[in-house]
């Protein structure tokens, strides 16, 4: 078991990561992921796409310098190959996307199940361990609750100290979020009222 000190760090140390996981979006997260596993893996299907779209974009260019009436053969020739190669980066593009999702959500899941699962280690681990005392002059109408659900009269047990430093993490999150969004430009109109 740990100690008073060491359990209540804990706790809020898991209560703060979760709520910084939903604060930057646990999507967000795993499409950061994503992008660095396709950096450091070299998918293949990635790259693939990657020089198509440059192969698409060259002969774009190559075929706006060639006159469709003048030269019809090689334009016509030129515009088969463009087809080819788009219906080939959407097949692929297609593959990738797929991969992506299914990366994506086992990521997801595999963070939730960690977040929630620690902190339900935790609790049920330490559900008789008291946290801190509080004199019994400040709360006794309620002392009862704060013990829920079987650490000793008294104290404030793990279940209800991770609820509070959880609602302190998401409103100091929220706070934050508040804080840092972009203020709104005003309209012309705003200013001269």
């Amino acid at each position: 078991m740990a100690t008073f000190a060491t359990l209540a760090l804990l706790v809020l140390i898991i209560e703060v990561f979760s709520a910084i996981l939903d604060g930057i979006g646990y999507g967000t997260v795993a499409a950061a992921l994503w992008d660095t596993y396709c950096r450091t893996t070299g998918n293949r299907k990635a790259v693939e796409r990657l020089d198509l779209k440059s192969a698409i974009i060259l002969l774009r260019r190559e075929l706006h310098t060639v006159s469709s009436v003048d030269e019809f053969a090689k334009w016509a020739k030129m515009r088969r190959r463009l087809d080819s190669l788009s219906a080939k980066f959407e097949r692929v593009s297609s593959d990738l996307a797929i991969e992506r999702t299914a990366f994506e959500l086992y990521v997801n899941m595999v963070l939730r199940v960690i977040v929630y699962g620690v902190r339900a280690a935790v609790n049920m681990y330490n559900y008789r361990v008291p946290v801190f005392y509080v004199p019994a002059s400040w709360f006794y109408p309620v002392l009862w609750f704060l013990s829920l659900p079987a650490a000793p009269m008294g104290s404030v047990s793990v279940t209800v100290w991770a609820f509070a430093c959880n609602r302190v993490c998401k409103r100091a999150a929220a706070t934050f979020s508040r804080i840092m969004r972009p203020a709104m430009p005003l309209e012309p109109s705003a200013l001269s009222s």
